[in-house]
């Protein structure tokens, strides 16, 4: 077993929860941010737990995911003296009592807010974006109006809000508590009252609007006390508090400890990042490990706006393979390979379609992100239900096939006619009906399988899902001006016409059953061999740039924003590797590309290979 290893940041942490005052940990890769603190709220319990507990009190610990949430708690022996939540299920909990405050904020803020930047968009001409500009102020106008009315409110956990039906979505939830925290001194200390702590981890991936309103909540000694742990350089979410620093009167402090990179990789990511200097430390100051690069030489590209053909698509994946083989990677389902943009996995994996239609032009942005973690409407009941459920049947796995149905599908939930079955008859009523199910499996759309499973009771419809299954499909063309606000229909339609040949590789991907990972998926993980993968050109994002970021005498400078996103993406992606990385960048311009990182002292030129076309 490890042994437990307090460091002096720790020390530092521990003085300040005894002496009441707040703080920001700032903890580089690797250096054991979730250990620092778990043993934080754990010296809180042992502490000042008593005391709370007999004022009715709880410690608040806020985290960025459901799967942190899970693991905090199970650390912390699941004790109801930790309120550990994800912010929004935090935020919503808090505010949620306060109908008419939070109607005000709606009306007074974040209504207003909305129609000025739509505002701001109309320059009074004919042009697409401003006729929509001037359509949406019109409808928010209205809306506006009509929320005056509203006296109950629900959260929606999705980026769609509906004002005047009193449903706010993601944004305006967290903007709602912002208001709140800033303009409501009796919600502030009502608040403090009841978690005299509040931590709030991945600090870095907060937003702004509420870290400004914790740090009034926490500025001076006393309760509450305001503890930040975070990273600026693991900030890979547009629009969050990267720059977070403790409420006034609190202490910054930073931990230089890096448990988990070999030397060699803590070397380069401290030739990478400069205002914090890693220590190996631990197990991992013993670890032997390597760091290369390899400049595969590209082909000027020749599709449209300088992208690839699919012909050079094909040669660039082909080339990949070969340089995996070349550094001896090729065969090793063990090494976790990290590349910008997931339609390269998607190519390799085999569900590109399936990819394309949700980061093509019928997805939002937040139809996007539930894509990314699994969670869309539209592909959860396969990857939480169905999915899992033939695979069980498929490798006959009796007691799964019970578990999943008696917990996710209503026909045979604890409160359905089968709850009082034997086994061995539940499992019947299973697989009969998974046999009416295999024939659209196998050959049905998406739908089919969806409508069927919904008539067999086998999955829980949501009223969201339920809607665009009833519904006729779209017959008109999508044009964007028209329809960007019903967008989704075209989602579900084109959705409803797939196979589900695609989804089972997707789930594995989703699930990290697969050795492909984005390098925003991969933050918080780490893994023993780690390939990067840059390719600017099959990227195709105006956001990053990593040949300028590497080698900008070579390529150009970047601009701020993506200097500030490439580098951050780059950090996360290195940092993921225990002992051994491999970054392969595909450049049109190797040799320059080389004599710059070695230059710059980014590595040596030893550890840099060219692979010419």
């Amino acid at each position: 077993m490890t042994k437990k290893i307090i460091t002096e940041a720790d020390k530092r942490v521990r003085k300040c929860l005894e002496q009441k005052r707040s703080f920001a940990l700032i903890a580089g890769a690797g250096a054991g941010k979730t250990s620092s603190l778990v043993d934080a709220l754990s010296e809180v319990r042992e502490i000042h737990g008593p005391e709370l507990l007999r004022n009715g009190q709880r410690v608040a610990c806020i985290t960025f995911t459901k799967r942190a949430v899970a693991v905090i708690e199970q650390q912390l022996g699941f004790d109801e003296l930790f309120e550990v939540s994800t912010l929004h299920s935090f935020l919503w909990s808090e505010i949620s009592p306060y109908e008419r405050d939070i109607k005000a904020a709606v009306v007074e803020y974040v209504l207003p807010n909305h129609i000025a930047k739509a505002q701001n968009d109309d320059n009074g001409r004919n042009s697409q974006k401003a006729k929509r500009a001037r359509e949406k102020v019109e409808r928010l106008t209205v809306e506006l109006n009509e929320t005056k009315d509203v006296e109950k409110w629900r959260y929606d956990d999705s980026n769609f809000s509906s004002f005047s039906k009193g449903l706010l979505g993601h944004d305006d939830v967290i903007e709602v508590a912002a208001y709140l925290l800033r303009e409501r001194k009796l919600f502030r200390r009502i608040l403090g009252a009841r978690y005299p702590f509040i931590f709030v981890d991945e600090a870095q991936d907060t937003f702004v609007s509420i870290v400004e309103g914790l740090n009034e909540l926490g500025k001076g000694d006393g309760f509450p006390v305001v503890g930040y742990f975070g990273d600026p350089w693991q900030q890979i979410y547009d629009k969050r508090a990267s720059e977070f620093a403790p409420p006034e009167g609190g202490e910054l402090i930073t931990k230089t400890e890096n448990f988990r990179c070999s030397p060699q990789v803590v070397a380069l990511l401290n030739a990478f990042r400069r205002d914090v200097q890693q220590v190996a430390s631990g197990n991992a100051a013993e670890l032997e490990g390597s760091v290369e690069f390899w400049l595969v030489e590209a082909e000027e590209p020749l599709g449209e706006r300088k992208t690839y053909t699919a012909e050079q698509t094909e040669k660039v994946l082909a080339r990949l393979d070969d340089v995996e083989a070349k550094i001896g990677w090729d065969n090793s389902s063990e090494v976790m390979r990290l590349f910008l943009v997931r339609q390269m996995i998607a190519r390799r994996l085999g569900f590109e379609k399936l990819n394309s239609l949700f980061n093509g032009p019928y997805a939002s942005q937040s139809a996007q992100d539930d894509f990314q973690s699994g969670e869309h409407f539209l592909v959860a009941p396969f990857l939480k239900t169905l999915i899992p459920l033939v695979r069980a049947v498929r490798e006959e796995k009796n007691r799964s096939i019970v578990d999943i149905l008696q917990e996710r599908s209503p026909a045979f939930s604890s409160g359905s006619d089968l709850a009082s079955k034997s086994l061995s008859v539940v499992i019947k009523q299973a697989k009969d009906a998974i046999a009416q199910l295999s024939e659209a499996w196998r050959n049905g759309t998406t739908k089919d399988v969806l409508n069927q499973s919904r008539e067999l009771g086998l999955i829980s419809v949501s009223e969201r899902l339920a809607t665009h299954l009833d519904r006729e499909p779209r017959s008109e063309a999508f044009d964007r001006a028209v329809h960007e606000q019903d967008k989704s229909d075209w989602l579900a339609d084109a959705f409803f016409h797939m196979l589900v040949d695609q989804l089972e590789t997707y789930a594995d991907f989703v699930a990290n059953n697969t050795p492909f990972s984005t390098q925003h998926g991969v933050k918080g993980e780490e893994y023993k061999d780690v390939m990067v993968v840059f390719d600017d050109t099959e990227a195709n994002w105006n956001q990053y740039n990593f040949s300028k970021l590497l080698a900008r005498e070579t390529f150009g400078v970047p601009t701020d924003g993506q200097l500030e996103r490439s580098q951050k993406l780059a950090y996360v992606s290195f940092s993921r590797a225990e002992q051994n990385l491999r970054v392969v960048w595909f450049s049109t311009k190797p040799q320059s590309a080389k004599n710059e990182l070695v230059e710059k002292g980014t590595v040596g030129a030893n550890q840099i290979k060219i692979v010419e076309l």
